[in-house]
Order: C-alpha cells, then structure tokens, then sequence
C-alpha cells in the first residue's frame, strides 16, 4: 500500500480550475504546498467528501437558488408581524399573490422537489400544505383596499400561518440538504459534467449524497488503498498505474467523448485514454472551480500558482456573487475586470504575463489570451468601463448591455467602431430603444483609442492633445450655429452623411460635407480636422465624436435618466 498522502499538480485549464474547485472544498488548511504549482493532501480529507461537496456548492450559491427564494420569505413574515401590518399595503399584497404563485405553487409541485420529499423524512405532507395556499383576492385600487384592509389582514395572517410551515420545512438541516442540493445539481454542477452518477437518468439510487459516494468517493478511496504494482495502463492526467481504461472523459461538458462509440477520435482506433479513480474525483469538481451566474461560467487560467489561482478566481467568486446583489449577465464581465485592474494595481507579478480566461456560454466554452497590452488597456480604461455598465439598447425585442459588448471586443482584440457607429445611428434613428447618452458613446471612444493604441495605431497623432474633447465640442458649437439660424432641422440628415462617409472610410465625403457646413454657418474649420487626415484611426475617432457632439439630446429622456 502507497503512502496515503496524494500529490497533485497543475496542468491544462480544465484540470486546474477542478483542482481549484477541490482545494475550495476541503479547504486550503487541509493541503501542504510542495512547489507553487503542486500540492498533496491526505486521503483522509475524502471522508465524508460527498456532504462537503454538496455543502460548499449551497453555501456559494446559496442565494441564487430556487430553495432560497422560498425561505427568505420568512424576513417577509417576521416584518409585518414585527409592525402588526401597519405597513401592509396593495402592493404587499400583490408581492404576496406573486411569491405564492411563482415561487410556492411553482417549486413546491416540480419534479425535482418531489424526487426528494421522502429523503427529508418528515411527518408534514408538504404538497398538502401547498394546496391549502391561495392567492387572495386583489382591490382594485388603494381606496377600497384601505376599505377591506382589516378583512383582508386577517386572511392574509391565516395565509402566512400556512407559508411558514412550509418555509420550515424547507429550511430544516434535512429540507436545505436535499432541496438546496437538487438545486445545484441542475443549476450549477450540470455545467460542467452530465450523463454519469446522479445525472444519469437510469441511476436507481435517489439520495444523491450516496450516489456522489458510490460513484465519486469510494473508488477514490479504494484506488489508493490498492497495490498497483501489476496495473498494466496509466492515467492521462497523473500517469499512475491504473488497472483499466474504464474510466474515461466522456462525462465531462464539451470536453470529453465516449470512447466506445467514437473510436475514430483516438489513434489507431484504440482508446488509451483514461484517468485514476482520484483524478476522476477531482475533474467532478470542476463546479467549485468556475464561478457561475445561469448559464454562464468564468475560469481564470493561472496555470503557474495554486496560490493565485484561488485568489483570483474566488475574488471574482466573491465580486459576483458576495458584493454584487443584483446578479446580471455582465456580473460576470463586471468582476472579470475588477479582479484583473485589482491585481494590476497590486503589481502582481503573473499580471506581467498573459492570461487564459475560459467563459462558459451558451452550453459551451470559449477561450481568450489577453496579452499585456490589453490587460494595461482594460486597466487604464476603468473609469469609461465603470461609466458604461448599465448603457445599453434594444434590438429586434432583444436587450443588449453596451458594457458586455465592449468587454468581449476587448477580449477577442476587436477595435469599438462598429459599436460606436451603431450607438450614434440608433440615436438618431430609435432613440426609444435607446438606454444611453452621448457621454456614454464618448467613453467608448475613449476605450477605442486606448485599445487601438495598445496595438500600435494613431501613433501619429499629437498625444498631447485630446481629440476626441475637442471634435465632440466642435460639433457641439456647430450645432449651437446652426440653431442660432433656425436650421438645426437639417442636422440629422447632415449626421446621416457623416455616418455613412465613416463607415466606408470615405474622408473625402466627410470633408466635403463639413467644409459645407462650416461654409453655412461662416465660420473657421476647426484644426483638429487636420488630424482626421493624417491617419484613418484618427479620421473614424475624430469623426465620430464630431457627429456625436453634433447630436440633439435635449428631448431624449436617457440624457437626464442615464
């Protein structure tokens, strides 16, 4: 028998970010560091692994799952009561109506529920007690409902009474372990691995503690009390003897594949790839390793330090779900970036080299290297990026956030423009759909000149002076000139031209248009325009900030909302 201490050590990013997920769940005290990127661990941490597993996914997303939204209505309840309903009012009882019937009636009478009442052994028949809840009837308006109020208190007493015995249920040791738990299952760990354990649809074993066990746990635990000296094959992530190759990598999301019906995706059409009870134990918590909100996951690949790679993908851990209350899709995005500006800030020293982010979207994963220059754009651009998070527009019925946007043009090294380009014409053609104004567009010029710069553009360009200040002032003044004559009317079809003369690179069109402009109004051309024509970046960032300055806000509600 081998000694029972089990060394593991980083390599590609799948495998680091289950390794991370790992040590978050028994914990960085129960591992000894033997290099920076190798630690090793006793078999003793496996004992009961499978409620550690379970208890380290409720406890992180905890208030994120369905089991939650039913039990802290309890602070609901103990509020009224505290105030003898003095504050309750139509639209508690609307809040009311709404938690009974989406969250209570929803969650209480799902599948996924009932697939665990009899492991919480409990004498209460819950789906029972779901039946005695209505909804109670609405006032139509506050005036008959202060009319009714104390007939309606009284139902709404009795109606509490009700909801909180099933919140108690729920919130018992057994209701959280087994509610909350199926929560994870679908919500987070299905993520990263399906098809095997309690994610199999044939498994006949209900507790999903015990199936984690039986599959995960023991032969992990049975594997390294064994005597491998005769074991002919080796593992492909921690090349140790293993007995068979029965154990392989078809369980795992967009990675894996099941070698016995696609032998053609190994040489020779002889699988020889497989891993070691242990190794499989670990990749199971690849869940514990991203962070997730929905249906989207974030890695951060340090793949040269354990100790970094648990600082900063639990800071985003944290950003997202700790500090930031209001779970979002550019939540992700959002801490993604605090981490990597907090880092830089701290002189870190992996910051000087690039960095492997893993996103998971859309059922799959995508990949992205961001260099040193564009981790110093991202930095040097906190300000315009904090100043964009909630811009956004509609587009055919669909709502896009300009600061997701920007984040992923950023990430795969695209320039801003076609962003920029719609942002001003949206103005200008649905301001409605419009959740912006043009101090927003302004910052994403900014972020374009930066990133643009970062790749070695517009180096011919006077650093000194801020051009894109001065061409949105003198579209400003130019449109002041134009009011001054009572023909601001024909701004937009002015900017319309301008638009369409950027967009196809055309500075001959652009020029044309704003001599004739300036032609009108008899005034001098504004210097700045002699730099549009030294360089085409410059032409599209002058450009842009001129039409943008050109642009009537004045009856958008964004401008005074934004």
């Amino acid at each position: 028998m081998e000694t029972d201490k089990i060394r593991i050590t980083l390599g590609d990013w799948m495998w680091n970010a289950s390794v991370v997920g790992f040590i978050n769940i028994i914990g960085e005290e129960n591992i000894s560091y033997v290099s920076k990127d190798t630690v090793e661990f006793s078999k003793n941490v496996l004992n009961e692994f499978e409620n550690k597993y379970f208890n380290y996914l409720i406890e992180t997303y905890k208030e994120t799952l369905s089991w939650y939204k039913i039990v802290d209505f309890k602070n609901t309840i103990t509020y009224f009561e505290n105030n003898e309903f003095s504050n309750f009012n139509l639209k508690s009882l609307k809040q009311l109506n709404k938690y009974i019937k989406d969250t209570i009636k929803y969650y209480i009478k799902s599948a996924s529920y009932k697939s665990v009442y009899e492991l919480i052994d409990s004498k209460i028949d819950i789906l029972e007690k779901e039946k005695e809840i209505n909804t109670i009837k609405e006032p139509k308006n506050d005036g008959e409902f202060q009319n009714k109020k104390d007939d309606i208190i009284l139902e709404v007493k009795k109606s509490f009474d009700k909801i909180s015995e099933i919140i108690d249920y729920c919130n018992t040791v057994r209701g959280k372990k087994y509610l909350a738990g199926k929560n994870v299952i679908y919500n987070v760990i299905k993520n990263s691995w399906d098809g095997i354990c309690f994610l199999n649809r044939q498994t006949k074993e209900k507790d999903m503690y015990i199936d984690y066990k039986k599959y995960f746990v023991d032969p992990a635990m049975e594997y390294i009390d064994s005597d491998k000296k005769k074991y002919k094959f080796s593992c492909i992530t921690c090349n140790k003897s293993i007995k068979d190759l029965n154990n392989d990598l078809s369980f795992l999301n967009e990675t894996g594949f099941d070698v016995g019906r696609k032998s053609s995706h190994v040489w020779n059409f002889t699988n020889d790839i497989a891993i070691c009870p242990v190794c499989k134990l670990i990749y199971s918590c690849i869940p514990a390793g991203m962070v997730y909100v929905y249906d989207r996951g974030i890695y951060i690949n340090a793949n040269f330090s354990i100790k970094k790679a648990l600082n900063i993908n639990n800071n985003i851990k944290t950003d997202i779900l700790v500090k930031n209350k209001k779970l979002s899709n550019q939540s992700i995005y959002r801490a993604l970036i605090n981490s990597i500006n907090e880092k830089v800030n701290e002189n870190v020293k992996y910051e000087l080299a690039d960095i492997q982010v893993i996103r998971f979207e859309n059922g799959s994963y995508r990949f992205n290297i961001l260099a040193r220059k564009t981790i110093e754009t991202i930095n040097k651009s906190e300000s315009e990026l904090n100043h964009i998070i909630n811009a956004g527009f509609k587009e055919a019925k669909i709502n896009y956030n300009i600061y997701e946007l920007v984040v992923k043009r950023i990430f795969n090294n695209q320039n801003l423009y076609t962003l920029i380009h719609k942002t001003i014409l949206y103005k200008l053609t649905n301001d409605e759909s419009c959740y912006y104004n043009m101090s927003h567009v302004e910052s994403l010029l900014y972020i374009n000149k930066k990133l643009l710069g970062g790749m070695g553009y517009m180096q011919n360009v006077d650093k000194e002076r801020d051009i894109i200040k001065e061409s949105k002032s003198s579209g400003y003044h130019l449109r002041e000139e134009y009011k001054s004559k009572e023909a601001d009317n024909k701004l937009p079809g002015i900017s319309y031209r301008l638009l369409n003369a950027l967009k196809t690179d055309n500075k001959n069109m652009f020029m044309d248009v704003t001599l004739n402009c300036y032609l009108y109004v008899r005034k001098e051309v504004p210097r700045v325009f002699i730099d549009a024509l030294k360089d085409d970046d410059a032409f599209k960032t002058i450009g842009y900030a001129f039409v943008a300055g050109l642009i009537d806000e004045k009856k958008s509600k964004d401008s005074q909302n934004a």
